[in-house]
C-alpha cells in the first residue's frame, strides 16, 4: 500500500465519540454550510444547447481568471471549493496553465461528449462481412490495421498517463482528456475488430513504429507530449485516414474511416489551440518547442517509411500487387506522403510557428517527394 493513513480510526476515541454523539443527539456540526466560497447561479446561455463549461465560466469558478501558477489547491478539491486544513498533498506534477491550456478546451470537451459512437454498433459489421476481399488486399489490409491498432493503443496510453499527474483545477483539460483516452481506446477496439474479421486477423508488428511510439510516451513534459501527440503524431494520422478512407476496398471501411477522423480532427485541434496560447502567452518558449521538434520530427520521418506500413498502403492503392497497380500505388502514397508533411507545416503556420519550415530536416524530405511528383508527372497539391 502506497499510502496510508495518518491515524487508525477505529482506534480514535475523539472520532468515534463524535460520530456517535451525532447519531444520539441529532446535533449537527454545520460547519461546512458556512463554506468560504462564491454564491452564483449559472444558466445556459443557450437553451437548445444546454448548460456548457462556458456557461460555469463565472468568477470563482470559472477559468479565464485562473492563474498562471496554481499554487492554493494540492488536493482533489474542486477549482472553487474551500480547501480547509488536512485535505492531502497530491504533489500535482503539472501545475502551470500554459502547459496544459488550450484556446477553446471548453468547446472540445462539448464537442467530444456529443459525438462518440459505438464501435459495435455504428459501423456495419453484417455488410462487411458479405465482402470477400482479394488475397493481397486482405492481406495488406490486416497489416495496415495491424499498424494503427499499435497507434491507437499508444494513443490511449499518452493522454491516460498525464491525467493522474495534471493539477485539479485543470477540470476543463481533465474532462477533454478523458474523452480523448476513451476515443482512442475504441478506435482500437474498431481497427482490431476489422482486422480480425477480414479472415487474416493481424499481421507484423513495426519495430520501427514502435520505437517512434515510445519517443511520444516518453516526453519530459505533458506540453512536449501534447505537442509531439496531438499536433504532430496525429496530425500526420489524420491525413492517414483521409487518404485510408479513399483507398478503402469497401463502403463499409470507408464509413469506419469517417468515423474515426471526426475524432481525431478534434485532438489535433486541441494540440494547435495548445500551441498556440503556449506561443501567444509565453513567446520565449519557442525555441524549446523547435528542439523538442527537432528529434519529433526525426522519429515521424522514420515511421512513416517503415516497410510494414508503406507496402501495405501502395497495394491498397494500387489495388492489386500486378506491376502496372504497384505503380500506381507508389504514385498514390508519395502524394499521400507529401501531403502529410505539407499538412503539418500548415498547422504549424496556424499556430503561429512558421519558421519551422526552414529549420526543419522534415522540410527537406517534403522537397524531396515533390520533386518526385515532379518527375511523376504529379501535383503536389
Amino acid at each position: 500500500m502506497s499510502y496510508l493513513s495518518t491515524k487508525d480510526f477505529l482506534e480514535d476515541k475523539e472520532f468515534l465519540d463524535r460520530w456517535q454523539y451525532t447519531l444520539r443527539t441529532g446535533e449537527l456540526d454545520l460547519s461546512w454550510m458556512k463554506a468560504a466560497t462564491e454564491k452564483v447561479e449559472c444558466k445556459p446561455q443557450n437553451a437548445r444547447r444546454g448548460l456548457t463549461f462556458r456557461d460555469l465560466d463565472v468568477p470563482g469558478y470559472g477559468y479565464t481568471e485562473m492563474p498562471e501558477v496554481v499554487r492554493e489547491n494540492r488536493s482533489f478539491a474542486p477549482r472553487g471549493a474551500e480547501i480547509p486544513d488536512g485535505c492531502p498533498d497530491l504533489q500535482a506534477e503539472v501545475s502551470r496553465k500554459s502547459e496544459v491550456w488550450a484556446y477553446n478546451i471548453e468547446g472540445y470537451y462539448e464537442e467530444a461528449m456529443s459525438r462518440q459512437w459505438n464501435a459495435t454498433t455504428d459501423v456495419p459489421w453484417a455488410e462487411l462481412m458479405k465482402v470477400e476481399l482479394p488475397d493481397d488486399i486482405a492481406r495488406a489490409y490486416s497489416q495496415l490495421l495491424t499498424f494503427l491498432t499499435e497507434v491507437e493503443m499508444i494513443a490511449t496510453d499518452v493522454p491516460a498517463k498525464w491525467m493522474g499527474r495534471l493539477n485539479a483545477d485543470f477540470f476543463e483539460v481533465k474532462n477533454f482528456i478523458s474523452t480523448q483516452v476513451m476515443d482512442e481506446a475504441r478506435h482500437a477496439e474498431v481497427f482490431r475488430k476489422r482486422a480480425l474479421t477480414t479472415g487474416y486477423g493481424l499481421m507484423k508488428a513495426s519495430p520501427q513504429n514502435e520505437v517512434n511510439l515510445k519517443f511520444l510516451r516518453d516526453a519530459d513534459s505533458f506540453s512536449e507530449s501534447s505537442t509531439t501527440l496531438h499536433l504532430q503524431a496525429e496530425g500526420m494520422v489524420l491525413t492517414l485516414f483521409r487518404f485510408s478512407e479513399y483507398i478503402s476496398p469497401t463502403d463499409g471501411d470507408k464509413k469506419l474511416f469517417r468515423l474515426v477522423m471526426q475524432d481525431e480532427a478534434r485532438h489535433v485541434g486541441y494540440g494547435m489551440q495548445h500551441l498556440k496560447w503556449v506561443l501567444d502567452h509565453f513567446p520565449e518558449k519557442r525555441e524549446i518547442i523547435h528542439k523538442h521538434l527537432d528529434e519529433a520530427e526525426n522519429f515521424v520521418f522514420g515511421g512513416a517509411y517503415a516497410v510494414e506500413v508503406m507496402e501495405p498502403f501502395i497495394i491498397l492503392s494500387g489495388k492489386g500487387m500486378k506491376k502496372e497497380q504497384i505503380e500506381h500505388g507508389c504514385k498514390i502514397t508519395a502524394q499521400f506522403q507529401v501531403k502529410q508533411v505539407e499538412e503539418y507545416f500548415e498547422r504549424l503556420d496556424k499556430c503561429g510557428l512558421p519558421e519551422r519550415r526552414q529549420r526543419s530536416e522534415l522540410h527537406k524530405a517534403l522537397e524531396l517527394g515533390q520533386a518526385q511528383l515532379a518527375e511523376m508527372g504529379l501535383r503536389t497539391h
